[in-house]
């Protein structure tokens, strides 16, 4: 049984706040990329920006080039299919470890999809043997040159085939993602890439920490849906960590956190309220959770999820979406439409203000921005 038999009650919007917080998106937040990596558990990796920002919210005075300075030369945090089977960054001495607990896991649960893609289980085990020789001659492949190796090796290469060798590889534990090179993404062996760490004791223990620590308040469920594993391993891993854990109630909702966070609670909550973080797309914020509705209000879950798995980038307020916002490329950097869902105070929009002018200096280039008022708001006041 966890700890925490008489949980704290909390209210929704408290417990937003709480969550903005253990993300990195309050007060304290990071020094370094890995730091703000870890601190948000993982971040979602397969839209630049949205890797980018996702560090840059997290982090004091560190830069879109700091970011792919550690990825790509430091080598202290990687980037590889993790959790969900999806695209994340991770803190180097962390990956093999969580490979481990999540790779064959994640791997087995796209058996319909490479029938699908016409992958057969000769192709699926042929192409470790397969990427283990040709990288080790080669030492890094280039994303443009994927589908021509594979079909002169006779495996799969057509439509979305590719990807999903290069995807079962690396959950596999043979390859991740390696330094760019000409503007092109690569891939090379993990173990040319990244040294051999050693694991926590309890590494099971230790990925239900990282979750509870990232976005507690949470639920047990929730744990599941952000690792994506099977229910008896992610059952597994609450339970190994369940004694450690402090019960809150939110709004008669339970849920965990940490004892660290748990014990920040008066200080979090006694930090000034109506702050304004503007998000990337694919934020972990609005990612990590079973259900978006403590964060994103029922009739605006549409609107951050524009379809074929795409999530927007936001702007919340104490942890609440209210707003959503697009960016065109322009001859002196970006231009920004805002959209609200709700009339903005006076202090809202210059802390909107202040966040736009971080990101143009982290991306080290112009943001000009618009503000909107959406119609259907409008119609409300």
């Amino acid at each position: 049984m966890p700890a925490g038999r008489n949980p704290v009650s909390l209210n929704w919007s408290e417990a937003r706040r709480l969550r903005t917080h253990a993300q990195g998106l309050g007060a304290a937040r990071a020094a370094d990329v890995a730091g703000a990596v870890r601190q948000a558990g993982a971040i979602q990796a397969q839209d630049r920006l949205g890797w980018l920002l996702g560090v840059g919210t997290r982090s004091v005075g560190l830069t879109a080039e700091d970011v792919e300075r550690a990825r790509n030369v430091e080598r202290t945090v990687v980037r590889s299919w993790l959790m969900r089977g999806t695209l994340h960054l991770v803190p180097a001495e962390d990956f093999r470890w969580m490979l481990g607990l999540l790779g064959q896991a994640m791997d087995a649960k796209a058996l319909k999809r490479r029938a699908d893609l016409g992958i057969s289980p000769e192709d699926h085990a042929r192409v470790l043997d397969f990427f283990r020789a040709d990288l080790t001659r080669r030492g890094t492949l280039k994303r443009t040159e994927v589908t021509d190796v594979l079909a002169a090796a006779g495996l799969p290469a057509e439509s979305q085939a590719p990807r999903h060798l290069l995807r079962t590889a690396s959950m596999l534990g043979v390859i991740c993602f390696g330094p760019d090179q000409d503007d092109d993404e690569t891939h090379i062996l993990i173990d040319d890439w990244l040294p051999d760490d050693e694991p926590p004791a309890d590494p099971w223990a230790e990925l239900a920490r990282r979750y509870f620590s990232a976005y507690g308040p949470a639920t047990a469920a929730d744990f599941r849906w952000w690792t994506g594993l099977p229910a008896a391993d992610a059952r597994r891993g609450f339970t190994a960590l369940a004694d450690e854990l402090n019960g809150v109630s939110v709004d008669g909702a339970e849920m965990w956190m940490t004892p660290d966070s748990a014990a920040r609670i008066d200080e979090v909550l006694s930090d000034p309220a109506e702050v304004v973080r503007v998000l990337g797309p694919f934020d972990p914020y609005l990612l990590g959770y079973a259900k978006r509705q403590l964060g994103v209000e029922e009739p605006l879950l549409k609107r951050i999820n524009a379809g074929g798995g795409m999530i927007r980038s936001c702007v919340i307020i104490d942890g609440r979406l209210v707003g959503t916002w697009e960016r065109k490329r322009r001859a002196r950097g970006l231009a920004v439409s805002v959209t609200c869902f709700e009339p903005f105070s006076d202090d809202a929009r210059s802390q909107l203000e202040s966040e736009f002018a971080e990101i143009a200096r982290f991306l080290g280039t112009d943001v000009s921005w618009s503000l909107t008022l959406d119609p259907a708001a409008a119609r409300s006041e």
